[in-house]
C-alpha cells in the first residue's frame, strides 16, 4: 500500500539478488569441473535432508508486472588507501607501549599459509601417487544385487525355463480343479443312489442361489460402508481434504485471494500517482 516502504523493500530485494549472483559466480569459479556453470549440490541436499525445491530462486513479481517504481543502484568499488592510521594526540604512553607489545607478539606468531586451488590439487595428486602410484581417481565398483552375470543365451534359457514351469503349474491346477469337481459329483450321485441324500427341488435350488447373491451383495455394501468410514476418519485426522460443497465451490479462496491482490494493486497505483 505505502509507496515509501515498497521503494526500500525493492532496494533490499535487488541488493539480495546481486549478492546471490556474486555467490553463484564464486561457486562457478571454485567448481571442480572447469568451465561448467552447473554446481552439483545433490550430496549436500541429501545430507541435510532437504528437497531440491529449497535451492530454487523464485522470480520476483515486479519483474513480470511492469512496476513503475524507479530504483537506481550505484555500485561503488572499495577504496584502498596507502599508509597507516595516525594515533590520537594526547593519549597515554602506557597504552601505546602495550599496543606495540601486542602487535610484536602477533608478528612473532606463525602465520598459516593460505593455499590456492592449484596447490591443493597438486598436494592431492602427490598423495595419490604416493599411496596408489597413480593420480587417476579410483573407480568404485558398485555391486547391484538385481543383476546377473549371464550371457544372452543363458538368460533366454532361464526365462524359458521359468515360463514353462509357470504354464505347467497352471495346467496342473486346472486339471486338479476338474478332478475334484468330478469326484464331488460322483460322491453326490452315490449318496443319492444309496438313499442318504434326496434330490433338491427347483425351489430349494432357487433359494440357495438367492442366498449366494444376497451374500455377495451384502459383502459389497459392507465394503463400501467401511471405505466411507475410512475416508471420514482420514478427513477428521487431516490427512485428506474434505470434498467441496456447492457453497465452497462458489467461494473459492484462490479466486478471492487473486481478487484481493488486484484490488491492492489498484490502490497502490492510486497512492503512487
Amino acid at each position: 500500500m505505502h509507496p515509501q516502504k515498497r521503494i526500500f523493500i525493492k532496494k533490499v530485494l535487488e541488493s539480495t539478488i546481486c549478492r546471490i549472483c556474486e555467490i553463484k559466480k564464486m561457486l562457478v569459479f571454485y567448481n571442480f569441473r572447469a568451465g561448467s556453470i552447473y554446481v552439483h549440490l545433490d550430496g549436500l541436499l541429501f545430507d541435510l535432508k532437504y528437497d531440491p525445491s529449497v535451492i530454487e530462486i523464485p522470480v520476483p513479481r515486479y519483474f513480470r508486472e511492469d512496476d513503475q517504481i524507479p530504483v537506481d543502484i550505484v555500485f561503488k568499488d572499495k577504496v584502498e588507501r596507502d599508509g597507516k592510521k595516525k594515533g590520537k594526540k594526547g593519549g597515554k604512553k602506557k597504552g601505546k607501549k602495550k599496543g606495540k607489545k601486542k602487535k610484536a607478539d602477533d608478528d612473532d606468531a606463525p602465520k598459516k599459509k593460505v593455499l590456492s586451488m592449484n596447490e591443493k590439487e597438486a598436494y592431492i595428486d602427490k598423495a595419490l601417487e604416493k599411496r596408489f602410484s597413480t593420480s587417476e581417481p579410483v573407480e568404485e565398483v558398485a555391486y547391484d544385487p538385481f543383476t546377473l552375470d549371464l550371457e544372452i543365451t543363458s538368460a533366454i534359457r532361464l526365462i524359458q525355463k521359468n515360463e514353462r514351469g509357470r504354464q505347467g503349474r497352471g495346467r496342473y491346477l486346472d486339471a486338479l480343479q476338474r478332478i475334484t469337481k468330478d469326484m464331488q459329483q460322483l460322491d453326490m450321485k452315490k449318496k443319492m443312489h444309496n438313499g442318504k441324500t434326496q434330490n433338491t427341488t427347483k425351489q430349494e435350488q432357487e433359494e440357495a442361489a438367492a442366498e449366494k447373491v444376497q451374500c455377495r451383495i451384502r459383502g459389497i455394501t459392507a465394503r463400501q460402508q467401511i471405505e466411507k468410514l475410512r475416508h471420514e476418519e482420514m478427513i477428521f485426522l487431516g490427512m485428506q481434504r474434505a470434498p467441496k460443497e456447492t457453497n465452497d465451490k462458489d467461494k473459492d479462496p484462490i479466486e478471492d485471494a487473486e481478487k484481493t491482490r488486484q484490488d491492492r494493486k489498484h490502490i497502490q497505483q492510486d497512492h503512487w500517482a
